[in-house]
């Protein structure tokens, strides 16, 4: 009996550059001025894990996120310590990686929380709710 040799098809593609309008893009998408991009993210990926996002805004200086939110589904944990955990594991989970040290809860009362990180993306500039006319959805204020 011989065995028959089979090569695997490899289904990977060279790398390539991006062309000059794509990669501004992409620049403009990570740290670009006046683009709320990571801010939606973050809120969004909070939101699906059953957390609302009250207010989200990283400031002007340095890469430094502040996010106020409240636990509205989510079972989280009555120990700080294991409740940073799971926050980060919600944003890990959701393609936002934050180191263990740079992620903190600085206020805590019942479901509402004030949580600060560093992340080195987005624009400076908050985004929070405002609220909505009558017949309206949720709507959200940007400011730069």
């Amino acid at each position: 009996m011989t065995k028959s040799t089979k090569r695997k098809k490899t289904t990977k593609l060279p790398p390539q550059d991006l062309d000059g309008a794509s990669q501004d893009r992409v620049m403009q998408m990570l740290v670009g001025e006046n683009d709320h991009f990571w801010h939606h993210r973050i809120k969004r990926v909070f939101a699906e894990a059953g957390i609302a996002t009250r207010r989200i805004e990283r400031e002007e200086a340095h890469p430094v996120w502040r996010a106020w939110l409240t636990r509205r589904s989510f079972a989280l944990a009555s120990d700080t310590r294991a409740a940073k955990l799971q926050l980060r594991k919600i944003l890990r989970d959701g393609g936002i990686k934050i180191v263990r040290d740079e992620f903190n809860i600085i206020e805590w009362r019942g479901d509402k929380l004030v949580v600060v990180f560093i992340l080195d993306l987005g624009a400076p500039g908050t985004l929070q709710r405002r609220p909505p006319l009558v017949g309206q959805r949720e709507l959200w204020a940007e400011t730069h």
